[in-house]
Formats: structure tokens, C-alpha cells, sequence
């Protein structure tokens, strides 16, 4: 990898980076705890108990991703960045243009 496409990678990381962080904290604002003391319906309470479960999970997705990017900006920093995790070869940049944070190449990765 040329040290211009690293600076892209590295550009791409941060961005993300800060894009992930930012939907975090809209999301943390945005939740709030169900109280069972709350006046609303049975219904409307199941339906807010849901909403916030969804909304955990995609912020659990969101903690992951923002792991992987945080571990491959260190990788940049290293020299490791661009080398498969299992094998050692070479992450196809095709693979680290749709997903910059991936730790393994195509024939490495889970199906």
C-alpha cells in the first residue's frame, strides 16, 4: 500500500470515526429509561420497552464498529494496517474501500 492511500484510509478512519461518535451521543440524548410509574397503556409501554431495546442494540452495533475503527487507526499508526489478521496478506483495497475498519481479507472472512 502507498503512503497516499494510507493517508486516504487514515482520512476515511477519522471520519468515520467521528461520524460513529457523533450518532452515539444523539442516540444516548435520545434515550431515556421506561419508569413503570410512567401513565401511558400497557401497549404504548410494550411498544416504548421495544423501541428502546432496539435502540441498545443498535447502539451496541454502533460501540462494535467504532472498536474495529479505533483498533485499525492504531494498525495505521503501526504499520499494520492493510494485512489480514489470520493470514497475514494483503486486505484487498476494494474490501478496505466499502469497510475501511476490516481486520481480514475475502478468503478469511466468515460466511
Amino acid at each position: 500500500m502507498t503512503a497516499s492511500e494510507l493517508d486516504i484510509f487514515r482520512a476515511q478512519l477519522v471520519q468515520l470515526k467521528g461520524e460513529i461518535e457523533a450518532s452515539l451521543k444523539v442516540v444516548s440524548a435520545a434515550d431515556s429509561s421506561i419508569s413503570p410509574d410512567n401513565a401511558i397503556g400497557r401497549l404504548t409501554r410494550m411498544e416504548a420497552i421495544q423501541a428502546q431495546s432496539i435502540s441498545e442494540a443498535g447502539k451496541g452495533r454502533q460501540k462494535k464498529r467504532l472498536a474495529l475503527v479505533e483498533r485499525a487507526l492504531k494498525a495505521v499508526e503501526d504499520g499494520s494496517y492493510g494485512l489480514c489478521a489470520l493470514c497475514g496478506e494483503k486486505i484487498q483495497t476494494g474490501r478496505l474501500k466499502i469497510r475501511p475498519e476490516s481486520r481480514v481479507c475475502m478468503r478469511c472472512a466468515p460466511r
